[in-house]
This record gives structure tokens, C-alpha cells and sequence, in this order.
């Protein structure tokens, strides 16, 4: 087999100084805020482990910060780079059409991408669908169904992919739907259709295109937080979503649909917040609590859409007892486990056990949680 390799070194940059994204003007605002990349890290971490799995197939890749940066870097030598892009300077959107463009002249079985939706879309416009993809999460939300659970996960569905013991499936390239987020709904719509791996954990699939549950749970799920767990003079963090916001809408307050925003003694204090806003605000107030609702069919907590929250943060918030999970029961109804992927593995392995879902008024269940570097392990 031939696998195309590309990296979108900006995807994800957006997420943890509160952005929703890094396309187009975006990117230099991410860097005005003080954000890094996180893409070069993702492919040094799924290199790294296609060399321990013994993944040895001709790897076709973009040039410099695109892919062969980190191919010589880890020391892959089973490779061949290509003359994209063309430049050195920022790269865009028509670079990635560009690699991709060349890796079907050169009738790759399979492009693996560290990116996001916004990749996925630009990777889709010249394919069609009609070559296999796989996405490394990397981007700020990642709603599509062809990405796999992370870098580590990623390497090893490649490997399971050339040994024919895992096969291609037919799954959506999402989209946020811009109009209707500006009107206060979040809302994903389905940009196409395209080939991709399937398993049962190594990858997750598409975020769930339906209701995450009825107003009226969500405002359950939301009252009952209210009444049992916020107190005065504690400060909690709230993080993006439609559940979490109904607790804004009960107390009469306004909040940032996708974003973080700080409420304390009942008001909002801050709004759409990124990691320094949040951690300057955790050394000013003391005690604080984050409070997050769980991405619908997927089941993340940490790693979609809500970057805000760094391995930093949730370190100096002091571990899962201060963090609350909230999700409706029709949310929860088809999802077996939690997965967390704040970026740094070894955190993410320190919050994995038994976490409590506020799913109802007085109604709390018990759900695992698992690492997304190494899911397998704790299923």
C-alpha cells in the first residue's frame, strides 16, 4: 500500500484561546492571543507509534511542516515527499487541495490527516469521497465521522487496515452551520459523504446530527445542578454547549453558546474565556469548579470544542471532584463510555475511572471514562 500523509500545522491552534477555529483571519487572532500549534505534536505522536507497531508501508507526503518535518524527525524511512507546498511561508487551505491532488495522481490506497473539520472539507473537495480517509484529531471540534480516537489510536487502525483486518466504511463530513450557531443553536449539518475506517472503539463516530435531548430535560438536568451543587463564593467555570447553557437561561443570565464563560455568586463574570483568561481568574477567585456536558453520540468530555480547558487548567482546578459533567438522558442513552483528550496522555490516564453524569433532576449515573491515547486498555 501507499498512504498519503499531510498535516494542517495551524488545525486546532484556535481551541485553547477560546477561537472556534484557525481558518482564514482566525489564525493570526490565535496567534495575537498567544496560541501554539498543536497539529506537529499529534503527527510526532502518531509516528511515533506506526514505528512501534511495526508499520513499515511507503508513506507519500507533503513537504516540510505538511509532513515530512516529522516523517525525518522520527526517523520513518519508508517514505517520499512531494513538492507541496510550494512555499515556505503559511500555509492554506489550496496547499492541502494541492498534496491531495498529487496523492491521487500518484493513486494512493489511503490518506491519514492531523486536522479537523476544516480539513476534512478541504481533503473531500477533491476526492469526492472516492479514496479512503483518516483524520488524527487535531482541530477544535472535530464532528465528522472519520476521525479516529487519537494520534495513538490512528496509528494503530492503520496498522489493523494494511493487515485486512479492519475495512472501509461510508461516514459524513460534517460542518458547523455558522447562521444557525449566530442564531443561538448548535447546529452541524452533513458537508458529504466519504470512505473511511470503521472500529469499534479505535475510531468515534459522527456527532450526533439529531436533538441532544428536549428543552425541557436539558432545564432537569439544569435545575437540579443548580439546587443540589452551586454554592456562593465558589467560582465554576461553564464550559460550551446548549445543556450547560440552560443553567445561564434558568438564573436569567446570558452565556456564550460555544464558549467558556466564569459565573460566580450567580452572575456572569467573564465571557468566552481561553486558557490564560481562565487561569489569571482561578489564582484571583480561589476554589472553582468546571462544568461540561458531553459531546452527543461521540462522548467526549475533554478534546472537542472545549480546548479552553488545557491540561493547566484542569490541573490547577484540582482534579475530577471539581469538574461536573451534565448530559440529558437522551444524550446518554447510546453512549457506553466517556472518552477524555485534553492533550497530555498522562493526564488523561489520571482522570480515567468511574465518573458521576448529572442525566435528571436528583438523578445522577455512573459512567467510565477512558483515556483517548489508549482506549483499548480500559475498555
Amino acid at each position: 500500500m501507499v498512504i498519503g500523509f499531510l498535516v494542517n500545522p495551524i488545525a486546532g491552534m484556535g481551541g485553547s484561546v477560546g477561537l472556534k477555529g484557525t481558518d482564514g483571519d482566525l489564525y493570526f487572532e490565535a496567534v495575537r492571543r498567544g496560541a501554539k500549534p498543536v497539529a506537529p505534536n499529534k503527527a510526532i505522536r502518531f509516528l511515533r507509534r506506526l514505528i512501534e507497531v511495526n508499520f513499515n508501508e511507503e508513506i507519500l507526503s507533503a513537504s516540510g511542516i505538511m509532513g515530512c518535518k516529522y516523517l525525518e524527525e522520527v526517523g520513518y524511512s519508508n517514505y517520499e515527499c512531494i513538492n507541496v507546498p510550494r512555499h515556505r511561508g503559511l500555509t492554506s487551505s489550496e496547499d492541502t487541495k494541492e498534496a491531495v491532488r498529487e496523492f491521487l495522481k500518484r493513486r494512493v490506497d489511503l490518506i491519514v490527516f492531523i486536522g479537523g473539520d476544516g480539513t476534512a472539507k478541504d481533503i473531500y473537495d477533491v476526492t469526492n469521497g472516492k479514496v479512503p480517509i483518516l483524520g488524527v484529531p487535531s482541530g477544535v471540534k472535530m464532528y465528522s465521522g472519520c476521525f479516529a480516537a487519537s494520534p495513538e489510536a490512528a496509528a494503530q487502525l492503520l496498522k489493523l487496515y494494511v493487515e485486512g483486518a479492519v475495512s472501509t466504511d461510508v461516514t459524513e463530513i460534517a460542518d458547523a452551520d455558522e447562521e444557525a450557531i449566530l442564531r443561538g443553536i448548535p447546529k452541524v449539518r452533513v458537508y458529504g459523504y466519504t470512505l473511511s475506517l470503521r472500529h469499534e472503539y479505535l475510531t468515534v463516530p459522527s456527532k450526533d446530527f439529531s436533538s441532544s435531548g428536549s428543552p425541557e430535560e436539558k432545564f432537569e438536568v439544569a435545575e437540579y445542578f443548580i439546587n443540589e451543587y452551586l454554592r456562593d463564593n465558589e467560582l465554576y467555570f461553564l464550559g460550551p454547549g446548549s445543556t450547560v447553557k440552560a443553567i445561564t437561561d434558568i438564573l436569567g443570565l446570558s452565556k456564550t453558546l460555544l464558549g467558556v464563560d466564569a459565573l460566580y455568586n450567580r452572575k456572569i463574570v467573564a465571557f468566552d474565556l481561553g486558557e490564560s483568561e481562565i487561569l489569571e481568574l482561578i489564582n484571583n477567585y480561589g476554589n472553582a469548579y468546571i462544568v461540561i456536558t458531553v459531546i452527543g453520540r461521540q462522548g467526549y468530555i475533554f478534546g472537542r470544542g472545549n480546548q479552553q480547558f488545557t491540561p493547566r487548567v484542569v490541573r490547577s482546578i484540582g482534579g475530577k471532584d471539581r469538574i461536573y459533567v451534565i448530559a440529558t438522558r437522551s444524550k446518554m442513552r447510546s453512549i457506553k463510555y466517556l472518552i477524555i483528550d485534553t492533550g497530555d496522555p498522562k493526564l488523561d490516564e489520571d482522570l480515567s475511572g468511574y465518573w458521576r453524569v448529572i442525566v435528571g433532576f436528583n438523578e445522577e449515573k455512573i459512567v467510565k471514562v477512558v483515556p483517548a491515547c489508549c482506549i483499548e486498555k480500559f475498555i
